[in-house]
């Protein structure tokens, strides 16, 4: 299941609950991205903080997969957001343009525990979001809880812990 989320000035969704990832539903946003034009500001925080209080379906993993040149003066916020809210779901960053913001880019990926993936150019975009999808299209392990039995632990990152993906390596740390 999908949906798509916008966030330039405001944000708002293409439909009220994500819905199937079949033919006519990913005919009908591609559309609705085919006729957006960037305006207004990249209201990054606002969109991320809508997109974790929408409905979820807890048979599928929670992914959100953020396109942006990421202009934003919420840099910081956006951090700890994402960091804060890894159990939830999963973050994933895609800048594109020709001067994309890579501090933010770079960084939400690290805080996610993730790759970042950057597209300057055109004639690279079509490789990069194919090494994107196999990126991200295998969960192999959701609802992870950590525990520690026999000793105390303390400073364990992360705080809590995203779902282990084929292509991502799961690593907690932490003092005893």
């Amino acid at each position: 299941i999908f949906n798509v989320m916008v966030f330039a000035g405001t944000s708002g969704t293409l439909w009220e609950e994500s819905k199937s990832a079949n033919k006519a539903n990913l005919k009908d946003a591609l559309a609705k991205i085919d006729g957006l034009r960037g305006s207004g500001g990249t209201e990054i925080y606002p969109a991320l903080q809508k997109a974790l209080e929408m409905k979820q379906n807890d048979d599928y993993a929670r992914t959100f997969v953020t396109i942006t040149d990421g202009y934003v003066t919420v840099r910081d916020e956006v951090f700890e957001l994402i960091q804060n809210n890894l159990g939830e779901a999963n973050f994933f960053t895609f800048g594109i343009g020709s001067s994309v913001n890579r501090d933010l880019i770079e960084g939400m990926a690290r805080v996610g525990f993730g790759e970042p993936f950057i597209v300057l150019n055109q004639s690279e975009a079509s490789e990069k979001a194919e090494k994107f999808k196999q990126y991200i299209q295998s969960p192999v392990l959701t609802g992870i809880d950590v525990k520690f039995d026999g000793f105390e632990v303390y400073d364990v990152e992360p705080k809590t812990v995203p779902d282990l993906m084929a292509e991502r390596p799961l690593i907690v740390f932490g003092k005893y």
